[in-house]
């Protein structure tokens, strides 16, 4: 089972909507949107793999997500 949650979400500080799939070709995505994929409910808050929807399709990309240093800057006020 993958989660899949586009990007922006999980930069704006609020609730985070991640929709549940069990293949990622099976995975909808909107063109040009960023999104990151957790591969079970552990990995939410780590870091994550940065994938791009091209088409109607997920590609990964070779960017990650580094979770600690946005709540460190958040925590920071900067």
């Amino acid at each position: 089972m993958y989660y899949v949650a586009s990007r922006n979400q999980r930069g704006s500080g609020g609730m985070i909507i991640w929709r549940h799939t069990k293949k990622l070709k099976s995975f909808k995505a909107t063109d040009g949107m960023e999104y990151v994929v957790a591969k079970s409910k552990k990995e939410m808050d780590r870091s994550l793999p940065i994938y791009i929807g091209v088409g109607d399709k997920l590609v990964k990309t070779m960017r990650y997500e580094i979770r600690w240093l946005d709540e460190l800057i958040q925590s920071d006020g900067r």
